[in-house]
């Protein structure tokens, strides 16, 4: 959308909304949601961390590339899956 047009489709106090939001969260935009997403998981999970821990953004935001983060053999799959239902149940692993 070029800027008069948006100059037209806006009022002023929501021009004013739209800059403080992305202030605060980040751009706006469908290529800019996972920031946002992340943002609102930060929010979400803060209460419920230890007193002093802190979440972090790159922990909350999906990671779309493929080469972005190492593939996991089998046994390593299978080692996290046991791990977190071991967490779970209250199990130690088997």
């Amino acid at each position: 959308m070029p800027p008069s047009e948006v100059l037209e489709r806006f009022t002023e106090e929501e021009l004013i909304g739209l800059v403080a939001f992305q202030n605060l969260y980040g751009p706006i935009g469908p290529q800019r949601l996972d920031v946002v997403a992340a943002r609102l998981g930060m929010d979400v999970a803060a209460p419920h961390m230890k007193k002093g821990a802190r979440p972090k953004l790159s922990d909350h935001i999906v990671q779309w590339s493929r080469t972005a983060r190492p593939r996991k053999t089998g046994r390593e799959l299978l080692a996290a899956v046991k791990g977190i239902h071991s967490s779970l149940t209250g199990k130690g692993p088997r």
